[in-house]
């Protein structure tokens, strides 16, 4: 196995340490693949740092993705909120399954975050599983470790945050959620929540999944 960890930041003060963590806790051979949306143009030591052509966080990922070269392919945020160890952990479940994906609302999962992201997070999770069929306690997961081959049979067109439901409807493939404590982001101010920001990915998570029910997303 090679693994390819992309990592979408903009304006992210950890991403150093975050990548530190991960080339220690992280055995097998692998690489980092920072796509980066900041102001100023970041350096990181031990990585490869691509500026971002795009907009969007789920487009990031596809631009990582086009750059990586393993055949397993996780994807985290560079914010602290998803730990290495949990990385590690998820890598394990990889050769049984074709997407392993970290949750926080299995048993043995755990979420840091405010209440009021979390209930949002439960109804979206809800209204996921009601109108895709897809029996997943926590589909709107942004931390994910996902076989090469899962990315090379669908053409994905993300919208705003959650491509990881996008990739996990059109693919039909083996999905395993593996328990992860999801951290309060180390530093800075999410760009979601109870604010227009977040209105208006609300609205897009909404449509997507409208869309996708419909096949035309």
């Amino acid at each position: 196995m090679f693994l390819s960890i992309i990592i979408p930041t903009k304006n992210e003060p950890y991403i150093s340490d975050l990548v530190a963590e991960i080339h220690d806790t992280v055995k097998v051979e692998h690489e980092v693949l920072i796509i980066d949306k900041s102001e100023v143009p970041i350096a990181v030591r031990g990585t490869i740092v691509y500026m971002q052509q795009s907009d969007g966080l789920g487009n990031a990922v596809l631009e990582g993705i086009s750059y990586s070269t393993g055949d397993v392919v996780a994807v985290m945020d560079g914010d602290g909120s998803h730990d290495p160890k949990d990385l590690a952990k998820m890598i394990s479940f990889i050769d049984r399954y074709e997407i392993v994906i970290g949750s926080r609302f299995i048993e043995g999962g755990k979420s840091e975050d405010e209440s009021g992201r979390k209930i949002v997070s439960d109804i979206f999770a809800g209204l996921t599983r009601l109108l895709l069929s897809i029996n997943l306690k926590d589909p709107m997961t942004g931390f994910i470790v996902t076989r090469r081959s899962v990315f090379d049979k669908i053409k994905l067109r993300p919208r705003g945050y959650k491509f990881v439901i996008e990739t996990i409807y059109k693919s039909k493939a083996t999905v395993y959620e593996c328990p992860i404590t999801f951290h309060a982001r180390k530093f800075g101010h999410s760009n979601v929540g109870f604010n227009l920001k977040g209105m208006k990915e609300s609205l897009r998570i909404v449509k997507l999944l409208i869309d996708l029910k419909r096949g035309i997303a």
